[in-house]
């Protein structure tokens, strides 16, 4: 019986866990503006520019646009509360996905990437790009 029960839950594990640090290019031919993009980025949550350290939003999602560029942070796997370092969020060189690596896949055009860790209870951050509206 607990074999059972555990077996449960290792498959109710593995089918809730997206799959980290893979880019999802959803539209190539869409070409937007990198400079909004990253002026997007940094306005999540209130504004993440200068010395704040992390993105902390009471809620599962929160996006911000400049010009072209709308960018979407969203709390995913389990995750209802977004808490997330400013550097793991952007991943400046990090294997750990972050934006930097999705426009290094994507290119400034729209897509998303999860990002291991950064929601709270548990969970991870989906970050997107996609075209102003």
């Amino acid at each position: 019986m607990f074999f059972v029960r555990l077996s449960s839950f290792l498959v109710t594990l593995l089918v809730s866990t997206s799959t980290l640090n893979v880019a999802t290019c959803t539209d190539p031919a869409t070409q937007l503006v990198e400079h909004d993009c990253n002026v997007a980025l940094l306005g999540l949550g209130g504004g993440i520019a200068g010395a704040i350290e992390f993105l902390r939003v009471n809620d599962s999602t929160t996006s911000a646009t400049s010009g072209t560029c709308t960018v979407t942070a969203t709390a995913v796997d389990g995750g209802t509360t977004i808490d997330i370092s400013k550097g793991r969020l952007e991943g400046h060189g990090s294997t750990n996905g972050g934006f930097d690596n999705l426009l290094t896949a994507c290119g400034p055009s729209p897509g998303s990437m999860v990002i291991g860790g950064g929601a709270k209870p548990t969970g991870n951050i989906q970050i997107a790009i996609s075209a102003a509206t």
